[in-house]
């Protein structure tokens, strides 16, 4: 039988499409994410684990230090108490902070112990620079001290742990100038506060290291 012309050319062109479909390449996967993945991802917050981990640095500046070791006599005096009223109250916040926040009876205890105390000391020498000198605290002496310990004081205590591990330098703080004002200071009242501040927080140093242990 004999095959038309015009089926011979369908069946032609058929075949010729299917045959160019077959050498088609395929598309290529996409490798860029899509825009939305892209942003969503870039604009994700970066986790600071160091603010938020156990190994948090709670070191202070010395800058305060610094100044007291160029000073004597009434200068030293002046700036000593000055510096230690500053400090003091930083003492005092935190461990008004730790009274809110403690899960342990002990810790509150010692909270309570440095509110205390400290309270005390800084009515003393604030009457001090009021009786000897005619004077307040020296705001500069105050401001070295509390950029010293601004990156300390920027942190709130949220738990026990974290009271002992910011009291620790902070203490430490204290001993070095106060060791200092065994040196420079022309004051017995003011050689006899140093030498205190340096028994007790050293011991309450110790306390807190075995809490942390």
């Amino acid at each position: 039988m004999r095959i038309p012309n015009f089926v011979r050319l369908s069946f032609l062109l058929s075949v010729a499409a299917t045959v160019a479909g077959c050498n088609t390449p395929p598309q290529e996967a996409a490798t860029t994410p899509p825009a939305s993945t892209t942003t969503a991802t870039n604009a994700m917050p970066k986790m600071d684990h160091a603010a938020h981990g156990g190994n948090m640095d709670h070191a202070m500046g010395d800058s305060g230090l610094t100044a007291l070791r160029a000073k004597t006599g009434k200068d030293f005096d002046v700036a000593f108490l000055s510096q230690m009223i500053a400090h003091h109250q930083a003492a005092v916040e935190m461990a008004k902070q730790a009274l809110s926040t403690a899960t342990k009876p002990e810790t509150r205890t010692e909270a309570q112990k440095v509110v205390d105390s400290q309270s005390k000391e800084i009515a003393q020498m604030t009457g001090w620079l009021r009786t000897w000198y005619s004077t307040t605290p020296d705001k500069q002496s105050q401001d070295l001290v509390n950029a010293d310990m601004k990156d300390m004081m920027g942190m709130p205590i949220t738990t026990d742990a974290m009271f002992y591990e910011m009291m620790i330098p902070h203490h430490q703080g204290a001993i070095d100038m106060s060791e200092l004002a065994l040196k420079n200071s022309d004051r017995p009242e003011v050689k006899e506060l140093a030498q205190s501040i340096i028994t007790a927080q050293k011991a309450e140093i110790a306390t807190y290291q075995s809490m942390t242990q």
